[in-house]
């Protein structure tokens, strides 16, 4: 690296980090992006777990979130090599019992009557649901790519007219009530809840949940979900070469050991193996918050109230076991059309959902697991050798079972209680599976310690910590009390999952600040 001084650092390589980086270069602004890893991702990385020529997305697997925001085209990252495929179905629940399927597809006409299988009034309802979501897209998506408004904003806005109120009212509301209140059949039911709790570890009770699944069933239907070609990985490397191009600098094996902090201001960072880093304007950090302020920043540099609400902040105890396998064959899931399907969720009624999130809630892996699957190989052939596929099983499981880690022996037969659950949907599943590896909520951490209990969210995503309240109230906005320092993890809104929008959100902030000559 040359000797010349960036305006900015920062903190991590992770999608976060690097869109930082990137819109900070598109705005002219030179920036040095310090990863700790010997490679740039996150929680973007695609790595052989099992087998060789099995590539696997060791954490986040398809775009889907990625598409509520405009980064892949601001950044015209096929510039730089990015590929994805739609799959059609876009998502699909399949039930027991030879019940058939409910699945989203590219064509909403499809959709609906892939839904009216089960019910007639429920297809209907899907169409006047998604109109609403169309109709308040540029709020819903629009939202997730600035700051939060502030609560005082909000509510003036909404009060303004019964439109607006019951829109508040709504974005209260727990899945739960909002599904049985428009809902009739259980698999619809079943179909829509899976959104929420499996994406944004909330249960079908708590408030704010019903708004999570109208953004995430609007925005599949709407979008789609799309699987990258080479892998997650393929996100961050684009990604990394935006920055490269705009003359931004990436190193990697370069672990922040201390933030420095000169008259107030981030003017730097201190790396473990003693370099020293400055930077002219400031310093943005993908860093997980509690070790953030206690161990990077000086602890002097910090009032007692701001590192109370960092203590006060927390992480969910639901989170994810992760299933990965190299498949000597395809699932043969029925009904067939699921085979197809980009994602498919497990989880057969509303009650179901609830008490296997409420088991992980006290500390027991549940009886009845939900989980998502990703049908990454069927869409791309270069994940694994011809003829092969692997296998992506996201659960929802505990962080702790009876208060303590998991041991080798509870994963490995929670794993299999998966798999077995998996094979009442697509038979073959127990049949086919060649090596796997299993990754409880410590093996995420330990490979990725800003995933802290192996929350992807980057914190609890209840009300309390959510919008301007995300991730302490009176902070919302990416800036931190030093001036200069600005938080993009996913602790800050819109949370976790690989969207690039806390990057793209902390890096509007510091352009802001250093436009309006507060960093010098």
């Amino acid at each position: 690296m040359s000797s010349i001084i960036p305006d900015f650092i920062v903190i991590g390589a992770g999608t976060n980090g690097l869109a930082a980086a990137a819109y900070l270069g598109n705005e002219g602004y030179s920036a040095l992006v310090l990863e700790r890893l010997p490679y740039i991702g996150g929680g973007a990385i695609t790595q052989e777990l099992t087998l060789p020529g099995f590539k696997h997305d060791v954490f986040a697997t398809s775009i889907n979130i990625w598409r509520a925001s405009s980064i892949q085209q601001d950044l015209e990252l096929e510039k730089y090599g990015y590929r994805d495929v739609n799959p059609d179905p876009v998502a699909s629940t399949p039930f027991r019992n030879g019940k058939g399927a409910i699945s989203i597809y590219r064509d909403l006409n499809l959709t609906l009557k892939s839904i009216s299988q089960f019910s007639e009034k429920d297809a209907e309802k899907f169409r006047a649901i998604y109109d609403f979501y169309l109709e308040s897209r540029e709020i819903l998506l629009g939202s997730l790519a600035s700051a939060p408004v502030p609560f005082s904003t909000m509510m003036n806005a909404l009060e303004g007219s019964d439109t607006g109120l019951d829109f508040l009212q709504f974005s209260y509301m727990s899945a739960r009530d909002w599904l049985e209140e428009n809902f009739e059949s259980e698999e619809m039911r079943a179909f829509l809840a899976l959104w929420g709790s499996n994406h944004v570890p909330l249960s079908p009770e708590d408030s704010g949940s019903a708004i999570l699944v109208l953004i995430f069933a609007g925005l599949l239907q709407d979008r789609g979900a799309g699987v990258p070609i080479g892998g997650m990985a393929t996100v961050a490397q684009a990604l990394g070469k935006c920055v490269t191009a705009q003359d931004g600098t990436i190193l990697a094996s370069e672990a922040v050991d201390q933030i420095l902090v000169k008259d107030g201001r981030a003017s730097g960072v201190r790396t473990k193996r003693g370099k020293e880093f400055h930077a002219k304007l400031g310093v943005l950090a993908s860093t997980e918050l509690k070790s953030l302020f206690s161990e990077l920043v000086p602890e002097s540099a910090l009032d007692k109230t701001f590192l109370k609400k960092v203590k006060s902040f927390r992480y969910s105890r639901v989170t994810q076991v992760m299933i990965h396998a190299a498949l000597d064959g395809w699932l043969d899931y029925d009904p067939p059309e699921v085979r197809r399907s980009g994602l498919v969720q497990i989880g057969e009624t509303l009650d179901e959902i609830s008490r296997a999130y409420n088991d992980c809630t006290t500390g027991r892996p549940p009886r009845e697991p939900f989980m998502t699957i990703d049908n990454t190989t069927g869409y791309d052939i270069t994940r694994a050798p011809p003829g092969k596929h692997i296998l992506w099983n996201f659960v929802r499981a505990p962080v702790f079972v009876g208060g303590k880690p998991w041991t080798e022996d509870q994963k490995e037969r929670f794993a299999d209680a998966c798999i077995d659950r998996l094979s009442a949907y697509a038979p073959n599943a127990n049949k086919i599976v060649m090596k796997r590896a299993v990754l409880t909520p410590q093996d995420i951490e330990r490979l990725n310690p800003n995933l802290v209990w192996g929350d992807p969210n980057g914190g609890k995503g209840t009300s309390d910590q959510a919008l301007a309240l995300r991730p302490f109230p009176n902070w919302a906005e990416y800036r931190t009390p030093i001036v200069g320092l600005y938080m993009c993890s996913p602790a800050n809104h819109p949370g976790g999952g690989v969207s690039g929008l806390s990057g793209h959100n902390a890096a509007m902030a510091a352009i802001e600040d250093a436009k309006q000559n507060k960093l010098r």
